[in-house]
């Protein structure tokens, strides 16, 4: 079940922050045991998530997290390969209670594997293919019904002090009668100084996603990030990973063996300045396409969370925006977010 509940919102608030009371998950679930591993068969509405969550995830930061409606197999060994594969619609929230349903303008569906590369300790990969069939589908291009496919590749692991999160995918399909190319690189590397004091991970996340060339062309470039995690860049949540560069460098302390502090700073640019700017899930925010510049602006993001016991987690976070020249032609101002949470395992 899921309950979300605002006060004191400017406006009305959107379905995935105000949905009174419904199903988040309700599913059958089989499980067999094939070929040395175990075989999962599910069907209902139902949570998922796939890697980093950078393509498919829950959805976090609203009150109401990402649902799906439809089929879904997994195949899982001993050795932590997994293999998954489905056929969904998002579920579409609405106000009220129990009146959730399937977005009928949307399907779903894909296959995704994970292993390890055994001649290579500590080092995994996945692979992947989705496919989306979205009517209605907007971008600075325009609407038109929209055919994609998705092809890709993550690695990630650790060595010694290292670790890393690489992630590279490329877009291919049509989108009304224009053809789609784009793609993406993702990356999260990290450095852990155990001789220090608390510690510290220095960390740097980057990544550059495609965007849209020529609006007026029979091509569109503009990644389509799909069902991304969302807060993506931070818990602020106020840009879209499509048509974008952005750094993060990082700094993860560990003040106890139950406190940890992060600090992080992070500008973003568009990546085609011919393409608009897209705020979350994926709107081209007017206004944004062109301009003479394709600084978008820089956030400052502080984070803590404290394990309390083995189930209760309390955290809190604050972000500090500054709009970059283009946003501010567009009347961009700068913002502040705060947030606070606890979560209980049980």
């Amino acid at each position: 079940m899921a309950s979300g509940i605002t006060a004191g919102w400017e406006g009305k608030p959107p379905p995935t922050q105000q949905d009174q009371l419904d199903l988040l998950q309700a599913f059958a679930e089989l499980r067999l045991p094939v070929g040395g591993g175990d075989l999962m068969l599910r069907g209902g509405r139902q949570e998922m998530s796939f890697g980093a969550s950078r393509l498919v995830s829950v959805r976090e930061s609203p009150n109401i997290r990402r649902a799906f409606d439809g089929i879904r197999t997994s195949w899982v060994d001993s050795q932590d390969q997994e293999v998954d594969a489905f056929l969904v619609r998002p579920v579409a929230p609405r106000r009220g209670s129990f009146n959730d349903s399937s977005d009928q303008s949307q399907a779903f569906w894909g296959i995704y594997g994970t292993a390890a590369f055994k001649a290579v300790p500590n080092l995994h990969y996945d692979l992947y293919y989705f496919g989306l069939e979205s009517d209605d589908a907007e971008y600075a291009q325009g609407i038109a019904t929209e055919h994609r496919h998705t092809i890709g590749t993550r690695l990630f692991g650790e060595w010694s002090s290292f670790d890393w999160d690489l992630e590279a995918a490329f877009q291919f399909g049509t989108f009304g009668d224009a053809d789609i190319r784009a793609w993406t690189v993702s990356s999260d590397i990290g450095y852990t100084i155990s001789s220090w004091p608390f510690s510290p991970r220095l960390g740097l996340k980057a990544d550059a996603i495609s965007g849209d060339d020529d609006l007026r062309d029979d091509r569109l470039g503009t990644f389509n990030p799909l069902f991304p995690k969302l807060p993506y860049f931070s818990e602020a949540n106020l840009a879209a990973p499509a048509n974008l560069l952005d750094l993060q460098p990082n700094l993860t302390l560990p003040l106890t063996p139950e406190v940890e502090l992060g600090l992080g700073w992070n500008p973003l640019w568009k990546q085609a300045n011919a393409d608009a700017f897209y705020a979350p899930p994926m709107t081209p925010v007017e206004n944004t396409a062109g301009g003479s510049s394709s600084s978008l602006g820089q956030q400052f993001i502080t984070s803590i969370e404290w394990a309390a016991t083995a189930q209760l987690t309390v955290g809190g976070t604050y972000v500090y925006f500054t709009p970059g020249d283009r946003l501010e032609e567009a009347g961009g101002q700068s913002g502040q977010f705060t947030a606070l949470w606890a979560k209980f395992l049980f």
